[in-house]
């Protein structure tokens, strides 16, 4: 049996939406494994998630656990959400890539600031300005690629995709903006740091994800996007559970360190958790509590970050976050030792600064 079977990966169910606009449902339940133990909260703490949940109940929210160390303090599932029910989790899967760039570069396959042109034939043919474009640019999203985003975005969320490889398609892709200087939120640099994975590793990357960091955090999803050429979608393709994708976010609070194990080269995480002058508030597929003057919060994907600046102004600068579309949110947060998982649906007004004042602090303004 192959890793993608051991994964439930099923065929392309596809429900109608909006007339001809439909999404992949992958919806196997993934039953809790027992990984993390259940333990309970202090009463003030308890007070905090309590008000949180309350808040992102009203905003369309299925699920909010609280892991404290290792062990559940504070789970809380609604609109008839179970823990056993996947949801795709959008731009979440986007952090993903951090883990495999650096796991890739303690193996000796990736340097992260060598020209992506040394490895893709068709951007060393093309010369300058591709050849600037290195993997760090890629994941760090400031490549200057075009980002196509319906083709490369939209596209893949529909049952009838007329892009059969959006990693060619990418890689095709005009370079608008000199590459290192501008932030560029969108799925293009993904789907090229895919195709260089790829190249490199003579395999598929999520094959290769799987087996180098998923497999041993036991880290179970649904179905996870491919275009019709079999790419998978780096950037938006994981369906997976609350509890499953908090395993993930324990592995990267621990600075990649799992249940004792070393993955990752000791402080190797903290590449994903440093920002660009363009962008200080997006390290390598991580969001980070940066201050952000006018013209950065332009930058900004109202859909994914809804906080103007600063997801959480009145501190933890080691706050990082993994975000997707309809609220998805992955919350770490070392300092205090803790990992947040919030899923959603419809996405409704999210902000993160008073959800987390809430969690955190059990303020209401």
């Amino acid at each position: 049996m192959t890793t993608s079977s051991r994964r439930f990966l099923l065929g392309l169910p596809w429900l109608a939406l909006l007339g001809c606009r439909a999404r992949i449902d992958y919806d196997t339940p993934i039953p809790d494994d027992g990984t993390f133990a259940r333990g309970e909260p202090s009463q003030e703490q308890r007070a905090h998630y309590e008000l949180a949940a309350a808040w992102s109940q009203e905003r369309n929210g299925l699920a909010l656990v609280v892991i404290q160390g290792q062990t559940i303090v504070f789970e809380d599932y609604a609109a008839g959400y179970s823990l056993e029910d996947p949801v795709h989790i959008f731009s979440g899967t986007k952090s993903f890539s951090c883990s495999m760039a650096l796991a890739a570069r303690a193996e000796g396959i990736l340097d992260l600031d060598a020209p992506a042109a040394d490895t893709l034939e068709e951007w060393s043919q093309a010369g300058e300005p591709y050849t600037e474009i290195t993997a760090r640019r890629l994941l760090n999203f400031t490549s200057g690629l075009e980002q196509q985003d319906w083709l490369l975005t939209h596209d893949g969320l529909t049952s009838n995709q007329r892009v059969d490889d959006k990693y060619a398609l990418a890689l095709e892709g005009e370079v608008a903006t000199v590459p290192g200087e501008v932030f560029e939120y969108g799925s293009a640099h993904l789907m090229a740091f895919g195709a260089l994975m790829e190249r490199l590793l003579d395999r598929s990357p999520l094959d290769w994800l799987e087996e180098r960091i998923l497999d041993p955090l036991g880290f179970r999803y649904a179905g996870w996007i491919h275009d019709p050429s079999g790419n998978p979608m780096l950037p938006y393709g994981c369906f997976t559970t609350a509890l499953e994708w908090a395993k993930y976010g324990v592995f990267v609070r621990d600075d990649g360190v799992w249940q004792g194990a070393r993955l990752l080269p000791e402080g190797a995480m903290s590449d994903c958790w440093t920002g660009t002058p363009s962008m200080p508030a997006y390290g390598l597929t991580f969001w980070l509590n940066e201050d952000l003057d006018e013209n950065q919060q332009e930058r900004l994907p109202s859909d994914d970050i809804a906080s103007q600046g600063s997801m959480y102004p009145d501190g933890y600068r080691d706050l990082v976050v993994a975000a997707g579309y309809n609220d998805q949110r992955l919350y770490i947060l070392p300092s205090e030792d803790l990992v947040v998982v919030r899923l959603g649906q419809h996405h409704r007004e999210w902000d993160d600064t008073p959800f987390l004042a809430r969690l955190l602090e059990g303020r209401e303004d």
